[in-house]
């Protein structure tokens, strides 16, 4: 059972496109880490998922 499921997550900053359908799930018990390189849109992620950003 999924305790987090993302589907086709987009976020916009102005006009810059800054995630494109983002979609992964986390299971119950799982450990998972997301990683990526600068600017790749691990922060601009995590704070879409916490509502500081609106998607």
């Amino acid at each position: 059972m999924a305790l987090l499921e993302v589907r086709e997550l987009d976020v916009h900053y102005g006009g810059i496109h800054a995630l494109r359908n983002v979609s992964f799930s986390v299971d119950e018990g799982k450990i998972v880490t997301l990683i990526g390189a600068n600017g790749a849109g691990k922060t601009t992620t995590l704070r879409a998922i916490s509502g500081l950003v609106k998607p």
